[in-house]
């Protein structure tokens, strides 16, 4: 695999990505350039070089990780010990027709050392007082001569750029490591430099492809020697409705809670059906909650209802108090952390609230002051 190893433009700067340098973006060709943030800990491929040269878009980008999950699953599959087996009978097929091949050479070069011999023979044979004929098997003598060295030199450049030859002991030693890579990749000795040069000893290049602003997204591997894969596969998104079909998710989620459904029963649902959320890989009560929510198909909250007990004259919830001055919720809530209006913590059920005393809150802010 090292004589074979391919060479790449771009080169891995450090970090976790495993394709940094292999992968380009499958519409405009590009190669994408690797971002982390998060100290390190999140990874995307990015194509914007036209975004930095010429002031344009930024062509596309996609989270590193479900492109590094889905590389590392087909090159842990390709150094299955299935696969190594079947890599292994290949080589013995190619290794019978380097036979086949190298008997080819062997007649080739028997022939031209015969002709060889045939022309010294002839010219030995000539009467040396009759130089013309001496001198025409002379010129014969010397182009079958150069003929043989040429197809030695020949045969000699064309055993050269034939890989070596694998031993049975080697053989063996491949079969017996082809039982622990899996866990060797995942090892936590194992590096991400580690995984990168194995990434590039197998893959020439690696397109993606995403598919507008939605989930889908297609990768398509170019390995050495020649093969091509294409595969689909799922990106996280940032919102519910940039998934393909969140028409007919949402359609689903309002005709289970038509039929009396709780969020944790149409969680199971969807999750039971196959549906699958923006980030998360299953969905859960609070997600359906918030989802409801945002549709106007929530109930209210019950920490922002009139019905709150111990409530003093003058105070209101950090909600009402939002709505009434027409300021956010969280404008409003770093307003009472720093001071600027006064509030106390309340406990209602299980849980706290803050109540606003509107008599000691700053009028400033009631009229609209901003942070």
């Amino acid at each position: 695999m090292a004589m074979n190893r391919s060479r790449h433009m771009g080169v891995p700067r450090g970090g976790a990505a495993l394709l940094g340098g292999l992968i380009s973006y499958g519409l405009c060709g590009r190669r994408m350039f690797t971002t982390y943030t998060d100290d390190g800990r999140e990874a995307r491929y990015v194509c914007h070089q036209l975004a930095t040269t010429y002031g344009e878009a930024r062509c596309q980008s996609i989270s590193a990780w479900p492109v590094d999950r889905l590389t590392s699953t087909l090159i842990l599959e390709a150094l299955s010990p299935a696969a190594i087996e079947v890599s292994l009978q290949a080589s013995e097929d190619i290794e019978l027709e380097r036979r086949q091949l190298h008997d080819q050479w062997k007649t080739r070069l028997e022939r031209a050392r015969y002709e060889t011999a045939l022309a010294r023979r002839r010219y030995e044979a000539v009467d040396p007082d009759n130089r013309l004929v001496a001198r025409t098997l002379e010129r014969d003598w010397e182009a079958a001569l150069a003929a043989e060295q040429s197809l030695t030199d020949e045969q000699r450049r064309a055993l050269a750029q034939e890989p070596e030859r694998l031993t049975q002991a080697e053989r063996d030693a491949i079969r017996q490591l082809a039982q622990d890579i899996p866990a060797l990749w995942s090892s936590a000795s194992t590096t991400a430099r580690d995984r990168q040069a194995i990434a590039r000893m197998m893959l020439e290049r690696v397109e993606v492809i995403v598919v507008g602003e939605t989930e889908r997204a297609g990768l398509v591997c170019h390995w050495v020697g020649g093969t091509v894969t294409k595969h689909a596969f799922t990106r996280p998104v940032r919102r519910f409705e940039q998934l393909e079909n969140f028409d007919k998710l949402l359609a689903r989620v309002i005709d289970l809670r038509s039929q009396g459904a709780t969020a944790q029963i149409i969680a199971d649902a969807l999750n039971t059906e196959g549906w699958a959320p923006p980030k998360k890989d299953s969905f859960n009560a609070p997600m359906i909650h918030r989802l409801l929510q945002r549709r106007g198909l929530g109930t209210t909250r019950p920490i922002w209802s009139n019905n709150i007990p111990l409530r003093n004259n003058g105070e209101v919830t950090l909600q009402e108090y939002a709505d009434r001055i027409g300021a956010h919720r969280q404008t409003v809530y770093g307003w009472l952390r720093r001071g600027r209006i006064k509030g106390r913590l309340a406990k209602v059920g299980t849980q706290r609230i803050w109540l606003v005393d509107l008599q000691n809150s700053s009028t400033g802010i009631c009229t609209g002051e901003s942070l």
